[in-house]
């Protein structure tokens, strides 16, 4: 009888047990996300659009280039909080079929409007087909960290952009060259280590002689620099 008893205890908690597994449930906790490294923000400050609104076909010169009013524009770089590092940058024409070197400006002996490796396009006239002229950007001051560079900037000339040896400084008037890439100095002719850069340009448009550009309508004139922002 107790052998019986026995046997019948084992085959109910058998029972039990394959009830219980087939009717188990599941639920998973999920971990993921994503590490990023230390990151640095560019953006012009104030804005970059820049406009010189209407200019009548009269006031263009027949002889030579007109060169309108500068406008200045401001590059920030604004890295995480405790970062820092070095920043250089450079700039592409978005239509250089269209750039034409015009004349120097801003009285300075440094090359700018008149080199064609320093001037970016602002397009074509529809009717006459010529070039409307160009616009250069002439660097004016540069910061770190809210120190003033007294000599604004290094440049170096490379197709490859990942130089980090900028010995060369520009000079009061000296138009941007397009590709060059620029790092804002420190006090000691150095790419300065920091955690907040500004960088400030004259952007100077000029425009074709007046017998190149149709006087029978409305002309628009726009160009473009794409920036490019690099941290070494």
């Amino acid at each position: 009888m107790r052998f019986s008893r026995l046997s019948t205890l084992a085959a109910a908690l058998c029972a039990c047990a394959t009830f219980s597994t087939a009717h188990a449930q599941s639920a998973n906790v999920n971990v993921q996300g994503v590490i990023t490294p230390p990151a640095c923000s560019a953006q012009f400050v104030g804005g970059a659009d820049l406009d010189w609104g209407v200019i009548s076909h009269n006031s263009l010169s027949a002889a030579t280039m007109t060169v309108l009013t500068p406008k200045n524009v401001t590059l920030q770089t604004q890295c995480e909080e405790g970062l820092t590092t070095r920043m250089a940058f450079w700039a592409a024409d978005a239509n250089p079929a269209s750039a034409m070197a015009g004349v120097r400006v801003q009285g300075t002996s440094t090359a700018n409007g008149d080199d064609v490796n320093r001037v970016f396009g602002i397009g074509m006239d529809p009717v006459t087909n010529q070039k409307l002229g160009n616009f250069t950007m002439i660097p004016t001051s540069s910061s770190y960290d809210g120190t003033v560079s007294s000599t604004y900037f290094g440049w170096v000339n490379t197709s490859t952009h990942t130089e980090t040896n900028f010995t060369r400084a520009a000079f009061d008037g000296y138009g941007y060259q397009k590709n060059t890439d620029m790092t804002v100095y420190d006090t000691n002719s150095n790419p300065a280590l920091a955690n907040t850069f500004t960088f400030s340009m004259d952007v100077v448009p000029q425009l074709n002689n007046s017998s190149a550009i149709t006087n029978t309508q409305e002309v628009p004139f726009s160009g473009t620099a794409q920036f490019y922002v690099r941290y070494f």
